[in-house]
């Protein structure tokens, strides 16, 4: 990792006490005259091993006092959490670290965390990913820099630390847990790795090499994904398209810009591939009360609103002071409102034609319209060949009695109240978002 471009930022290791992250710290500590970076450290004592954890504790303590390094220490009973949340108890450790790491970040203690993770790592974290089931973006393995985590040892192998280590007489704290067969990773390095190595040498080196060509591809195809990824005010839409390396990956993105990070699986991203053979209007429930729908030229990915959040109101009288329609807001106007925008069409009528019994209100199963022009269609029809949006059509206000409706807001009037030369009064219709847009 080249470390010049860190100069005057403030980088924190993240010291266990065992022989790499002893090594990650003495060797940046011996780099930071050159390079102008600012060195911090950050211990997080699990409570798992008992007497031995705080000893490795006090150890990281004495070792930041003699480099004159400052220690940000984080204390946690991983042991109960894991019971707590029902996670494994490599889970509930690797998530108070990650939780300790992110709170000097958020609190503006440090711009980067560092861990020793090392090529042998790399080569662990591909086979694991690769044995659960993985795609490409998981086959990539670690990056050097991801985000505010830096990774400098991440093309050192592990005989190089050992090496560094050992010139430079570095004393170190030994887990005795990373020898516990009962973890699968502990298993990889312990087992799996060395066999590996033993039948194709260099097998680890080889395998981080090609997570590093598998990082290169992933990123091209998703520079290619992006063609087919628009934002929209409400979501995302991802138009079609036959290539399902670039869709799921377009998918990805417009799950993660509505804050699906971690909660979708391949079975999501297969079926929002088949999502796009299915009939028009068809609908995928995903994560965090995402919904993806299958419009006419693509899918469109929104966060579903909760029936507590917008209360759709009754039916109201017509009148000109126009509708609270809860998501939508009709205006009613003598005049047309020359800079008004929206997405949806203003619509003219007579204002004389509109029976004194006619109402707002939203639309009703198997409803017909007269419609401008001539000809009766069911108001399903006409919102497929207007492409309105499924998601939007329950919240669209009408105009209408009992009998007969006379506009669909935003969308279309009736032949019934079109403006003619006999028209002595027209009024302009607007529809418009409730938050203005």
């Amino acid at each position: 990792m080249m470390l010049k471009k860190f100069s005057q930022k403030r980088i924190c290791v993240a010291v266990s006490g065992g022989m790499d992250s002893v090594a990650l710290l003495h060797y940046l500590h011996s780099q930071r005259g050159k390079y102008g970076y600012f060195l911090l450290a950050a211990h997080c004592e699990h409570g798992i091993r008992g007497e031995a954890s705080l000893a490795d504790m006090r150890f990281v303590q004495e070792l930041c006092e003699t480099l004159g390094v400052e220690l940000f220490l984080f204390q946690e009973d991983c042991v109960a959490r894991s019971k707590k949340e029902k996670v494994s108890l490599e889970t509930a450790a690797r998530n108070f670290r990650y939780e300790s790491f992110e709170s000097l970040i958020k609190g503006g203690k440090t711009d980067y965390i560092a861990t020793a993770h090392h090529q042998l790592d790399e080569a662990e974290t591909v086979l694991f990913r690769l044995a659960r089931g993985t795609a490409l973006s998981g086959v990539k393995g670690m990056e050097e820099k991801s985000g505010w985590l830096i990774r400098p040892f991440l093309d050192w192998s592990k005989a190089e630390i050992e090496k560094y280590a050992e010139e430079n007489r570095l004393e170190y704290r030994v887990d005795e847990t990373n020898a516990d067969l009962q973890y699968t990773r502990n298993k990889l390095r312990a087992e799996v790795l060395p066999k590996l190595e033993e039948a194709v040498p260099a097998a680890g080196k080889n395998i981080a090499k090609f997570a590093a060509v598998a990082a290169e591809d992933d990123a091209f195809l998703y520079e290619l994904a992006k063609e087919l990824l628009e934002e929209k005010k409400d979501g995302y839409f991802v138009k079609f398209s036959e290539k399902k390396p670039l869709v799921t990956r377009a998918c990805l993105m417009a799950l993660k810009g509505l804050g699906v990070e971690k909660d979708y699986t391949s079975e999501h991203l297969d079926a929002l591939f088949v999502l796009q053979a299915c009939q028009r209007g068809s609908k995928l429930d995903l994560p965090k009360n995402v919904e993806c729908i299958r419009e006419e030229k693509g899918l469109f990915f929104h966060v579903k609103q909760e029936e507590s959040d917008i209360e759709k109101p009754k039916a109201k009288p017509f009148s000109m002071d126009g509708f609270d329609g809860g998501r939508y807001e009709v205006i009613i106007a003598k005049e047309g409102i020359l800079d008004e925008k929206s997405e949806w069409k203003v619509l003219r009528a007579d204002l004389g034609k509109i029976p004194k019994n006619a109402e707002f209100r939203f639309r009703k199963d198997g409803e017909e319209m007269q419609v401008f022009g001539g000809g009766t269609k069911s108001l399903k029809k006409l919102l497929n060949e207007r492409k309105i949006p499924v998601c939007e059509r329950e919240w669209l206000p009408m105009i209408a009695d009992r009998d007969c409706v006379y506009a669909v807001c935003g969308v279309e009037i009736s032949e019934r109240v079109k403006v003619d030369a006999e028209t002595r009064e027209q009024i302009y219709i607007y529809l418009r978002k409730k938050n203005g847009e």
